[in-house]
């Protein structure tokens, strides 16, 4: 039983599924976006919006085992959210001259590890990439015994999408998935723009400088938000974000 306030899916009325909208014929490049550990694509669909919105078609997928419960969650691994990036990825790639890729959180170690696999992406923006978080390597040896662990300072006034219980199982997975991010930051030469809010309580900020001192891109930059939060993309600096995001994707064509 849930003893806490807080509804173990935050938001469930609101449309977090895999989207495709297409944009102008003779624009070449694609935009894909993608969600956070726990989180539905409702954190980047208003992102998503603005990119389609000057022409551009963008996609984003909804993650295995994200949307539904925290004991469908439970049931995927790292795995299972790389095959669904590739897949959205290779689509692309297909139909687009250039791909540019796009994540938050756990998404953008995603979008990070598809840049080391794919040398072919013609840039990323990676916003509060989820490499360190506190106490994450606990969930390994845990997960056996506890099957969820709550969330505290849930702010139930936001947009946000997703659940407010973590299955240890999956960030466990999540664990195993930080280390082989950063194995490979070093076979990232794409441009890159990292952005990291000061007021993120969830990931040790120490995650935006590590990938920015360990990609080997001669083109990057790091942005610090004096206002933002974890999911930036949801916070009081879209304005900025969103100016710096068309001029970093304009630099690309």
């Amino acid at each position: 039983m849930n003893m806490h306030k807080s509804p173990i899916f935050q938001n469930p009325e609101s449309e977090g599924g895999s989207f495709y909208w297409p944009g102008k014929p003779d624009q070449a490049t694609a935009i894909m976006l993608l969600h956070g550990f726990t989180a539905t694509t409702v954190e980047v669909r208003p992102l998503a919006k603005f990119f389609n919105d000057q022409g551009y078609t963008v996609a984003g997928p909804l993650l295995p085992g994200h949307g539904v419960s925290p004991d469908e969650l439970m049931h995927t691994n790292y795995a299972d959210w790389i095959a669904a990036v590739e897949n959205t990825y290779q689509e692309l790639q297909l139909k687009f001259d250039r791909v540019v890729v796009i994540g938050e959180s756990m998404g953008g170690l995603c979008t990070l590890w598809l840049a080391a696999q794919h040398p072919e992406i013609n840039g990323i923006l990676v916003f509060a990439p989820a490499l360190n978080i506190h106490n994450l390597w606990q969930a390994r040896f845990f997960w056996p015994f506890v099957k969820f662990k709550y969330k505290s300072n849930i702010d139930l006034s936001s947009p946000w999408q997703g659940f407010n219980a973590v299955p240890l199982k999956a960030a466990a997975q999540l664990h195993k998935f930080q280390k082989i991010i950063r194995h490979r930051l070093s076979e990232i030469r794409q441009p890159i723009m990292v952005f990291q809010g000061k007021l993120d309580q969830t990931i040790d900020p120490i995650s935006s400088v590590e990938v920015m001192e360990s990609v080997s891109s001669e083109d990057k930059e790091l942005v610090w938000l004096e206002d933002s939060s974890h999911c930036i993309l949801l916070d009081k600096q879209m304005d900025l974000v969103k100016r710096l995001c068309i001029e970093f994707i304009q630099k690309l064509i």
